[in-house]
């Protein structure tokens, strides 16, 4: 029996732990001297990085160590580098055999800060070979539906050539900044409209997801100065409980920016994914941005929306929640439409059982709505390219 004990299930959020390398294998010779490692001078962490790969090539010729892998495959120690399929395709299949999922969305892990810590002259040309890379990392197997990177801070022209070029390189989702860097112009301005545009027409959805803030942090640092000590683990995501209060207010900031903007308005087409940035606060949120645009709209021009904002937010987002927070109470505070399931494999914020702390969240959760959660909001969100080809669109 698989892990997903006969439920069909679309994984909305999965990860490659990229070994040491990785982007500089699909970089041109031109700029691969000038990426950053990826282990970012951290000596620990390229040791776990190198470990993860003996432990692949130990599993290729020892059956009682892929068999372990197979059995432990969700438990904690198993998680992260050295995990079943964490960068081989052939594991990554098998993975998906013994979780019984139809589909993973797979986003980059240790190579995307590399792109972000490229020199700037460079970065877009990184970020095109994170993207060969993610779509080769997907191409063998049709469950697996690579996401690309589009920055927009380095002008329309670029975005909109990085994007068509993520799509031939075999992504079919991209992910963007939430927050863009400083002095940057925003994802809302009237000169993107052409890259909304060519989203639209391609079909292909947007993702947030952590780490796309360009390190903007909303607590700062004082709060810490409080006479007390607090180790910070090594991450993008937050590493302390008071800065996970704040885990959505990139993905708030926004989704209010495109919809006061006009974006939604003039693009009725696009299709947005947030993924790793929690979804507790989803149900005020839409409550909250009715009230903006209320107290807001005799004194900012907002005659360019034709629905409530909370409507914009259900026509073109969906949500995917950590493992341990309480989906049964967001489907009934704002709607099954909103939801999307997540395994976050093999990452460790995904927990030991995400289905098992879901289910026991959705006692009271119609046999329909576990449908929308499961399945239907993550095939409404990648719409055509749910791949008819590949068995996948029914």
């Amino acid at each position: 029996m698989t892990y997903a004990n006969g439920r069909r299930i679309l994984d909305c959020d999965a990860h490659i732990m990229e070994p040491t390398g990785w982007l500089e294998s699909f970089a041109p010779p031109s700029i691969r001297g000038d990426l950053p490692p990826m282990n970012m001078g951290d000596p620990g962490f390229e040791s776990t990085i190198d470990a993860s790969t003996n432990l692949r090539l130990t599993r290729e010729h020892d059956s009682a160590e892929r068999a372990a892998a197979e059995r432990n495959l969700m438990t904690m120690s198993r998680k992260g580098w050295g995990a079943l399929g964490d960068n081989d395709v052939t594991e990554r299949s098998r993975v998906l055999d013994l979780l019984g999922f139809d589909l993973q969305i797979v986003f980059p892990t240790g190579s995307f800060p590399q792109v972000m810590m490229s020199p700037h002259h460079i970065q877009a040309e990184a970020a095109q070979a994170m993207n060969r890379g993610m779509g080769a990392f997907c191409a063998s197997d049709p469950r697996l539906r690579a996401v690309g990177y589009v920055p927009f801070h380095h002008g329309p022209e670029v975005a909109i050539r990085l994007f068509h070029q993520a799509l031939r390189d075999g992504c079919d989702l991209v992910m963007i900044d939430s927050i863009p860097p400083r002095n940057a112009v925003s994802p809302t301005h009237m000169d993107f409209d052409p890259l909304w545009s060519a989203i639209e027409d391609a079909d292909a959805a947007v993702m947030l997801h952590i780490g796309l803030d360009n390190g903007w942090r909303p607590v700062r640092p004082s709060f810490f100065n409080n006479g007390r000590t607090l180790d910070h683990f090594r991450s993008d995501a937050p590493g302390d409980a008071l800065s996970f209060l704040s885990i959505g207010f990139s993905a708030q900031l926004f989704i209010g920016s495109m919809i006061f903007d006009g974006v939604l308005a003039r693009h009725p087409r696009l299709r947005f994914g947030v993924a790793e940035l929690g979804a507790t606060w989803v149900p005020g949120f839409l409550h909250f941005i009715d009230t903006a645009a209320r107290s807001f709209s005799r004194l900012q021009d907002l005659s360019h929306l034709d629905m409530r904002p909370s409507d914009y937010v259900r026509k073109h987002f969906c949500f995917s929640p950590f493992g341990g927070e309480n989906v049964g109470f967001m489907i009934e505070a704002a709607g099954p439409e909103l939801f999307m399931f997540s395994s976050d494999y093999p990452h460790h914020e995904g927990t030991a059982d995400p289905l098992g702390k879901c289910e026991r969240t959705m006692t009271a959760v119609t046999p329909a709505d576990k449908e929308l959660f499961y399945v239907a909001n993550t095939q409404r969100l990648l719409g055509s390219r749910m791949a008819s080809d590949s068995g996948l669109s029914g």
